[in-house]
């Protein structure tokens, strides 16, 4: 099997699970509400600071679109692009975000833009469900994606692994959900090759439950400027 086809794979397996746990995992997700908007906040403050009103913004794996992509856009002249690779979260995000929010549904590696497109790109617990090598295609593209100055804010696993998998996450019975990542030093180092400036680097740890099992998990959060 080639990788493109594993990688494709992979893919669908993740859609059918968010498809599958998507009124639960909005839910699930509600802890860590505090946190996202916390360095959601602190992107908009650079953002801001910044010559011009007018406001480019996309983010990736916007999920139901609460309650990052509804704080987006409520904002004034801030024009939203908002992808998730599920369908039913997309369809969820249309019931709760205004029809100014461009919702695209679909893989992010299928995503399309110009050059110097957005101000910022958000991607909070999404770039990591990809293969580690599309994570790194994605982030060359997010680079090019960027305006001059233009902000990424992302989070990723603090410790690199290959892959990791599971095919009944928060209960789901269809698809399964998988995961990698680079580790902290390893992607520190993918950002500067590509020339991105960190401007933010912390390490948060989210308690997770699964099956009645709660257990810690470090995350690394990323604001990084082109």
């Amino acid at each position: 099997m080639s990788e493109a086809i594993h990688n494709n794979q992979i893919k669908d397996e993740i859609k059918k699970a968010y498809d599958d746990i998507a009124e639960v995992y909005l839910h699930w997700t509600q802890p860590s509400h505090e946190i996202r908007l916390s360095y959601l906040n602190r992107m908009l403050a650079s953002v801001d600071s910044a010559e011009g009103n007018s406001q480019s913004i996309l983010e990736l794996g916007c999920g139901a679109g609460v309650p990052c992509t509804q704080l987006l856009a409520s904002r004034e002249y801030t024009s939203i692009t908002a992808n998730d690779i599920s369908d039913t979260q997309i369809a969820m995000a249309k019931e709760r975000l205004p029809q100014s929010v461009n919702l695209i549904p679909g893989d992010m590696m299928e995503l399309k833009f110009s050059p110097e497109h957005f101000d910022a790109v958000v991607a909070m617990y999404s770039i990591f469900h990809l293969p580690r090598d599309e994570q790194t295609t994605m982030l060359r593209r997010i680079f090019d994606w960027l305006k001059p100055g233009g902000l990424l804010l992302a989070n990723f696993p603090e410790t690199g692994f290959a892959s990791s998998s599971d095919q009944s996450w928060l209960g789901g019975t269809k698809g399964a959900m998988h995961w990698s990542g680079w580790g902290r030093n390893e992607m520190r180092r993918l950002l500067a090759d590509i020339g991105f400036e960190v401007e933010i680097d912390e390490v948060v740890v989210d308690c997770e439950e699964d099956k009645g099992v709660s257990r810690n998990i470090a995350f690394n959060w990323i604001l990084a400027k082109k």
